[in-house]
């Protein structure tokens, strides 16, 4: 079920409810939609989940940087 609501209208912890509910909220300002409302499916944490996992996975693979490198790359950047 959608429901159109008017932005100055909304209590956030309501609308949150809602959406937990398995609703899906459209925010409107006047006749106007701007934005959306609605819950996370369950494969968008997984593959949030995996994401994550891959990063830190090509963070460990990666060569160790030091703080004196860093230094270096600033004060190139600057010049």
């Amino acid at each position: 079920m959608t429901i159109t609501v008017n932005i100055s209208d909304t209590n956030l912890a309501e609308l949150l409810a809602k959406v937990e509910a398995g609703e899906e909220i459209i925010l409107a300002r006047g006749d106007v939609p701007v934005a959306r409302l609605a819950p996370v499916a369950a494969d968008d944490n997984e593959r949030r989940k995996n994401a994550i996992e891959d990063i830190l996975a090509f963070r460990a693979r990666m060569p160790k940087i030091t703080q004196e490198e860093i230094a270096e790359w600033k004060a190139i950047g600057r010049r």
